[in-house]
């Protein structure tokens, strides 16, 4: 038998591939004898299970994303400390002043290394932040050495801005010069 056509083999619409077909396809082809009952059956429901998949990859993927914001919005107040004490260790060391520069270029380790080490672990087990609190993504130990190494700066370096961990109190969870107001209730 010989066949015209006007379009050559090359552009004639393929077929279009199982895998592609609606299930109302499926069922006709089944009904033709097209297709085999089982393998449309399994194609179906390989469909259904990459379809619920799919949906629980993209819930899983909005929870990391909001759990992430809240932790850098946790975060946010170590990250404003580390650019200040980034900018004083420059000028520090652009002035001169060595004692000044070594301790806030090591406040600004301790404080980078306090950041990291928040998100990295939150990286490797993602959930919900334990807090959204800023102080409790830093151990006691480092408030001691930053308060030691502060102690042991000449007067004359203390003048200006004082470090965020030298006024925070960790007990009271207050900073100092920070207004505090309280209710008629929390009085008596």
């Amino acid at each position: 038998m010989e066949i015209t056509s006007k379009l050559c083999k090359a552009c004639r619409p393929k077929r279009k591939p199982t895998s592609k077909l609606t299930k109302k396809d499926l069922h006709n082809k089944v009904q033709t004898g097209d297709l085999n009952a089982y393998l449309a059956q399994n194609l179906l429901i390989v469909r259904q299970r990459d379809a619920h998949n799919k949906q629980g990859m993209a819930s899983r993927k909005r929870w990391l994303k909001a759990w992430k914001a809240e932790l850098a919005e946790a975060l946010k107040p170590i990250t404003k400390e580390i650019v200040s004490a980034r900018n004083a260790h420059l000028y520090a060391r652009a002035k001169g002043y060595g004692g000044k520069d070594k301790f806030y270029f090591e406040y600004m380790g301790l404080l980078k290394r306090a950041k990291e080490y928040a998100e990295y672990s939150h990286t490797l087990h993602p959930r919900r932040p334990a807090s959204a609190e800023w102080d409790d993504y830093i151990e006691p130990e480092v408030f001691t050495r930053v308060r030691e190494m502060w102690a042991g700066l000449p007067p004359i370096y203390k003048a200006g801005k004082i470090p965020l961990l030298i006024t925070y109190r960790p007990e009271t969870g207050i900073t100092r010069g920070q207004t505090v107001r309280i209710t008629e209730g929390e009085r008596r």
